[in-house]
């Protein structure tokens, strides 16, 4: 059995630059001395060279601020005569990270200007190298590092692109694994319904003393079963393809009626109004209402042992209104029973800034209610 490696610790950033800058310092101090035979290099050599190396330990705060105070110790140094060594090393480190943290455009411009900036500083201390050799040289000495910059910049992005694309693939996975457990759980579970629905009243039809509410009942059931199905297959195709469904709003205001019919072919009587234009509210408020409703009348059939229920709706000029009353045990609902119906309930509400309520009515029963404000400008 394998077994997952303990992730390596990582050093902290600010200690990591600390840390390369004291040995870039030792580095390029130490091959300073001894680097021109009879030329001794003054403390200034030394000062300089850690001023290069202090700028260096704040690159990652500012590129700006490492690549401007190198270049500007390397001039005092070369100003004041200083033998010269691995002090050009320090600068060009600056220019891998320069270019390393900012685009190509960016680093173009300014690398450019440094390039124009070191030539013109060479002629003006008269070092007595010429031109274009000394054009030559600087360009090597700032375009290979820079260079090495953006190359590596690139291959990190591709790593990063690289895990992002397996950690897709996992979840991938995960999802034509939860498609399939959840078809096989659940679809059978439907089809078992709809099929046994079918039967019962395929047999009560047969007998013609059979009361006219049970066929009524049976032939909801086994409706309902078989649209659940549907959609359940329909969410869980493209799950079980491995890609992303497109959860897009379903059920409208005008869907309501035949929900509403639906709890009445089970028995229980359901008052249903509907005021304003119901054409006029955006989708995803409808499909709000359209759930709150029907999951209302899912909480009245099974818990609240009602005679009779009222849903109300109004579509006002500003705000969708939905109440779901009915009169059946109500009681209190505390918030450590509350399901994950009326906890859905509410988070889609107020996910559209609106207000939800799910209380006992003051005269018996349950009521809830919601409020869901809307721009007329939204998709309707």
């Amino acid at each position: 059995m394998s077994t997952a490696s303990a992730p390596r610790p990582r050093v902290p950033a600010p200690v990591f630059d600390l840390g390369l800058a004291v040995l870039l310092g030792l580095a390029a101090s130490g091959g300073t001395v001894g680097a021109n035979d009879g030329v001794a290099p003054e403390p200034v050599a030394f000062a300089l060279i850690w001023a290069m190396a202090a700028f260096l330990a704040v690159r990652r705060l500012s590129p700006e601020a490492a690549l401007a105070g190198t270049m500007a110790a390397l001039s005092a140094y070369l100003y004041l005569d200083q033998p010269p060594g691995p002090v050009f090393m320090l600068p060009a480190v600056a220019v891998f990270f320069y270019a390393f943290t900012r685009s190509v455009r960016t680093t173009a411009i300014v690398l450019a200007a440094v390039y124009v900036y070191t030539l013109t500083f060479h002629q003006l201390i008269g070092d007595g190298m010429h031109l274009w050799f000394a054009a030559g040289v600087a360009l090597v000495w700032l375009g290979v590092p820079a260079a090495g910059g953006r190359i590596v910049r690139e291959a990190r992005r591709a790593r990063t692109r690289e895990r992002e694309a397996e950690r897709e693939r996992y979840r991938a996975e995960e999802r034509v694994e939860m498609a399939r457990e959840i078809h096989d759980v659940v679809g059978h579970s439907l089809a078992v319904v709809s099929m046994n629905a079918g039967v019962a009243l395929h047999m009560a039809e047969k007998h013609p003393g059979t009361p006219d509410a049970v066929v009524e009942n049976l032939r909801a059931i086994r409706e309902a079963s078989n649209r659940a199905l549907q959609d359940l297959r329909a969410t869980l195709a493209p799950l079980r393809k491995g890609q992303q469904p497109e959860l897009r709003p379903t059920g409208a205001v005008a869907d309501v009626a035949a929900l509403v019919d639906g709890v009445r072919k089970g028995g229980l009587p359901v008052d249903y109004t509907l005021t304003g234009d119901p054409a006029a509210v955006p989708v995803n408020v409808a499909a709000t209402a359209y759930r709150v409703v029907q999951e209302s009348l899912t909480n009245v059939i099974r818990h609240a042992e009602a005679t009779q229920a009222v849903v109300q709706i109004a579509c006002d000029a500003a705000a969708l209104r939905v109440a779901v009353l009915d009169d059946g045990r109500g009681g209190p609902l505390h918030p450590d029973r509350m399901g994950q119906g009326v906890t859905g309930m509410m988070e889609r509400v107020q996910a559209g800034g609106g207000t939800f309520t799910a209380a006992p009515r003051p005269g018996g029963g349950f009521a809830v209610t919601a409020r869901i404000p809307y721009d007329r400008k939204e998709p309707r």
